[in-house]
């Protein structure tokens, strides 16, 4: 699974963008696309604070350990990540580069917007896209059973 971060704030003066948290808007994007992941069994994060926040709740709410790893920063090749794939293995990270990794896996690009998930699975030698995880999505959802 690929996601990417959850809202951010802008950067304050003298802030580097490596430092920027989430807003709370994206704190609660993070706690409602939790809800409809399927069974996490690790989240690896990028180092930038707005990643590990998002990791640190999806792995709060699926009860499982997280990791920080460099190989999720902005620069880096889907080659670089590829020893960490495991199955249920939820990787957080930015835009452009999850939907890159996501691109050269299954041959098409998915537009996140923050906090949402595409999760992938290959049967052989081929990826292909098993669901798609929006806040918007799951807030629909959300809204539908309270009526």
């Amino acid at each position: 699974m690929f996601m990417r971060h959850a809202k951010a704030a802008e950067a304050r003066p003298g802030e580097r963008d490596e430092e920027r948290r989430l807003t709370k808007e994206g704190i609660e994007e993070a706690v409602l696309v939790s809800r409809f992941l399927p069974k996490v069994k690790i989240v690896y994060s990028s180092p930038f604070k707005r990643a590990v926040e998002t990791a640190e709740i999806i792995s709060q709410a699926h009860r499982v350990e997280y990791r920080v790893i460099d190989e999720l920063s902005p620069g880096y090749y889907l080659k670089d990540i590829e020893p960490y794939f495991t199955d249920r293995a939820l990787f957080v990270g930015h835009s452009p580069y999850v939907e890159d990794f996501v691109s050269e896996l299954v041959g098409y690009r998915p537009s996140l917007p923050t906090a949402g998930v595409v999760g992938i699975r290959k049967s052989g030698s081929t990826w292909t896209i098993e669901f798609l995880i929006t806040p918007l999505y799951a807030r629909e959802i959300v809204e539908r059973a309270r009526v």
